[in-house]
Order: structure tokens, then C-alpha cells, then sequence
């Protein structure tokens, strides 16, 4: 699973929930919240990335249930994450996957966290960036994310990614001088 949402990852500005709801979560839900959180932050994660994998833990868990993701395929009976590479089978997993990134998007969130790497990008830059990416249609994004999620062929992947690359190019090259 993890090279799937990497690719989803990649093409998405994420961040974390403003909304809570820990307190909400019983112990099983907690657990599983928690196993796709690690999941979605990835490795050596920063704070915005930890907010990332927790807002996306909580959602999906709420949305769907324990019960629901294991028999989607997106956890095992023991509530750990199914390292699948073949994608996400169940459609309504997916959907409520897609529901999840648009619920913790946060464009501004996400450039800011990477601002090291646009050592050229001005504020204005930034500001243009965010605008650009937050106008591209929320249906695009969605089905882009549940194609990829399905690893099904969708010219919305391709199209979503090749919206944000054009926002991209005000920020400037990643990494130079």
C-alpha cells in the first residue's frame, strides 16, 4: 500500500485536521487510526507531515469503521496496515480514502513545509502557487485520487498532475540557488 499512496501522495497537498475527534475513537478505532497514520506520514516525517497521517487516520476510521477497512483491504483483522501493492479494491474505500485527502488538504500548509526547498519563491510566489492549486476542480483531485488509490488507468491522474506541475513552476526549480 505504501508505494500507492506515495504516488497519490506525491501529486497532493496535504495537512492536518483542525477537528480532533481522538476523544471520539474507541480503543480498536484508536489502533487503527493510529497503523494508517504511520502509514500515510511516511517515514523520518516532519510535524506537517505527522498532522498529514493523523487527520487521514481519523478520517478514514469515522468515515468507515474498523470493520469497513478490513474488509476493503486497507487493514488486516489485527488492525495493522495491509502493505498491498496491488491498490485498493473496494471502491467505497477509496472514496472515503479521496473524501479523506480533501478533508486534510492544505496547500498552504504543505508549501510552507517545504519552503526550503524554493529557495528563489518569493511570498508572492507562494501565494500564486496556492492559488493556482487550490482553483484546480475538487472532482478532478477526487477522481485522481481514487484512480490512483485503485491503481485503475484514469486520464484524471495525469491531468491533475500536470495542473499542479504548471502551478509549481512560480515556486522555481526545487533546491537551487
Amino acid at each position: 500500500m505504501r508505494r500507492m499512496l506515495t504516488g497519490v501522495a506525491v501529486m497532493l497537498a496535504l495537512a492536518g485536521c483542525g477537528n480532533d475527534s481522538a476523544q471520539t475513537l474507541d480503543d480498536d478505532e484508536q489502533q487503527a487510526a493510529q497503523a494508517l497514520s504511520v502509514e500515510f506520514r511516511g517515514e523520518d516525517p516532519s510535524d506537517f507531515e505527522r498532522d498529514v497521517g493523523v487527520c487521514m487516520g481519523k478520517h478514514l476510521v469515522n468515515d468507515l469503521g474498523t470493520d469497513r477497512l478490513v474488509a476493503g483491504g486497507m487493514l488486516h483483522d489485527d488492525l495493522t496496515v495491509r502493505k498491498s501493492r496491488s491498490g485498493v479494491k473496494d471502491e467505497q474505500v477509496a472514496e472515503a480514502y479521496a473524501e479523506a485527502v480533501l478533508a486534510c488538504r492544505d496547500v498552504r500548509g504543505e508549501v510552507e513545509s517545504r519552503r526550503d526547498r524554493y529557495p528563489k519563491a518569493t511570498d508572492a510566489d507562494v501565494d500564486d502557487y496556492v492559488t493556482c492549486v487550490e482553483d484546480i476542480d475538487k472532482a478532478l483531485l477526487k477522481n485522481a485520487v481514487v484512480a490512483s488509490a485503485m491503481h485503475s488507468p484514469d486520464p484524471a491522474t495525469r491531468t491533475y498532475a500536470a495542473k499542479t506541475r504548471r502551478c509549481a513552476e512560480v515556486l522555481g526549480q526545487p533546491g537551487r540557488k
